[in-house]
């Protein structure tokens, strides 16, 4: 007769403690919930000099994302996005320039788990295991976060198994550019010559991204951007790394028009030391009339 009230003494505490972990998980899924409805802290839409409508900007150090974890899931760095997620970021603003908003959620249905964050990593592979997840499931969700998207997409999360992340590369390998494209149905080509760069910039077909080299007005180590307008005199930059103020080699050839927004007198570009160019193209439909 001893052992009944043992056995519904454990079963109390059982239920207790169930009731308490799916309070906490509870909880935890509101905060995760919350953290990442805040609104961005710098990214959002930003005038062009010269152009008629806004465009979109990123930035890798945008408070709402900054910190997370941006590794493979077999690394053993915990280097964050705001670091060295430029690549990401830069191509981000590329696409958004080309691929309209209701189809950015396409890259979806080639990941091989659900794209997701939680407030310590961008990736599932990188999480600590306690913190609930935010799993994108809207098309405003793509939007918003494409960097992250594309950086998960970079660290292996895709059906395609390229992995453009690694522990001894700084950045991000270009390696996923290709099958990004392809989702997307874009064509894209490396070029190394900047007058083809700029007449690309005044085909509304295409997008710019760039590689600064290190030494040069933009970083001293190596770093994407985006060449988001040019005109007679002028180069207009995007730049994935929201500043202020620049402490790099030539950075007085920079004009800074707000955080994140800088120009470039043509005859000074060589400041930027610009390894390469990478154009996308969005594929023309042929007419069959």
């Amino acid at each position: 007769m001893r052992i009944f009230p043992k056995v519904t003494c454990w079963a109390v505490l059982c239920v207790l403690l169930w009731g308490s972990a799916h309070f906490a998980f509870a909880d935890q899924h509101l905060n995760v919930e919350a953290a990442f409805s805040r609104p961005e802290s710098v990214s959002g839409m930003v005038n062009i000099p010269g152009m008629e409508t806004p465009v979109r900007y990123y930035a890798q150090n945008d408070a709402l994302w900054e910190s997370l974890t941006y590794e493979r899931k077999d690394s053993k760095k915990r280097r964050p996005f705001r670091d060295s997620g430029c690549g990401p970021t830069a191509l981000a603003m590329a696409l958004s320039a080309l691929v309209p908003e209701n189809e950015i959620s396409l890259i979806s249905e080639y990941a091989k788990t659900p794209y997701s964050m939680c407030i310590c990593s961008l990736n599932e592979g990188q999480c600590d295991r306690h913190s609930a997840r935010y799993i994108l499931t809207s098309q405003r969700d793509y939007v918003r976060f494409l960097p992250l998207v594309l950086g998960d997409f970079a660290t292996g999360n895709n059906v395609f198994l390229v992995y453009s992340r690694s522990e001894t590369v700084a950045g991000t390998s270009t390696g996923y550019i290709d099958k990004v494209c392809q989702i997307y149905g874009l064509e894209y080509r490396f070029t190394y010559d900047y007058q083809e760069a700029l007449a690309a910039l005044e085909n509304e077909h295409e997008s710019v991204f760039a590689l600064a080299g290190k030494g040069g007005c933009f970083t001293n180590v190596g770093h994407y951007v985006y060449l988001a307008h040019a005109d007679d005199e002028m180069l207009y930059v995007l730049d994935p790394l929201c500043r202020e103020e620049y402490k790099t080699n030539k950075s007085s050839r920079l004009t800074i028009l707000q955080p994140g927004l800088v120009s470039l007198e043509h005859d000074a570009v060589s400041a930027a030391n610009f390894s390469n160019y990478i154009i996308l193209t969005k594929k023309q439909v042929q007419s069959t009339k």
